[in-house]
């Protein structure tokens, strides 16, 4: 079960920073202007920063969890 929350919690912190980077900051096209550099969403970089976050917290999901009895080796 912990295994399971782990690799859930990491492929959510993946899917986040990389939607939020992508498709809310980046931009598309040719830039024209100093204010193409700007994100298209406000708060992208927030998404990626609790991305790459959720990515960190998947090591302590994985430690605190109790492993069950079909983990163990």
């Amino acid at each position: 079960m912990r295994g399971f929350l782990t690799i859930l919690t990491i492929l959510a912190g993946v899917v986040l920073a990389v939607v939020s980077y992508f498709f809310m900051a980046a931009p598309l096209g040719q830039s024209t202007n100093e204010s193409f550099s700007n994100p298209r969403v406000p708060f992208a970089a927030t998404g990626f920063v609790i991305g790459v976050a959720l990515v960190f917290i998947s090591a302590i999901v994985y430690e605190v969890l109790p492993e069950s009895d079909s983990e163990s080796v």
